[in-house]
């Protein structure tokens, strides 16, 4: 991830809050990166990647990168731990502030690594 930086902890709250709530009327994953979680770990529970990336957001001075995508709303990437495996997620937070969708959970593909 190039040009990590603190994610704001607005953004990073709002997120954790409905990560946590674990709505899923609030909450959308993309197709692929459903599948490559469930690939990575095996896992067909939604609450255990989103309570990991709630756990890794609700650190102080949490980093990440800001990405840029045709979504209606703000994206961070972001490195998360789930059972001793580092993890990249990618979440946008809806303009509306009370939706985010998943764009990414999964192994990283390549680069360095760090949490915080």
């Amino acid at each position: 991830m190039d040009d990590q930086i603190p994610i704001p902890d607005e953004w990073a709250k709002q997120v954790c809050k409905i990560l946590r709530q674990g709505d899923k009327n609030k909450i959308t994953w993309t197709v692929r990166a459903l599948q490559e979680w469930q690939a990575a770990t095996l896992s067909t529970f939604r609450y255990e990647p989103q309570d990991a990336m709630a756990d890794a957001l609700s650190v102080s001075g949490v980093i990440g990168s800001k990405v840029n995508l045709a979504e209606d709303g703000v994206t961070y990437a972001f490195f998360f731990p789930y059972q001793k495996r580092i993890f990249y997620g990618k979440i946008c937070l809806r303009s509306n502030q009370v939706n985010i969708k998943i764009i990414s959970a999964h192994v990283p593909r390549h680069g360095t690594q760090q949490l915080y």
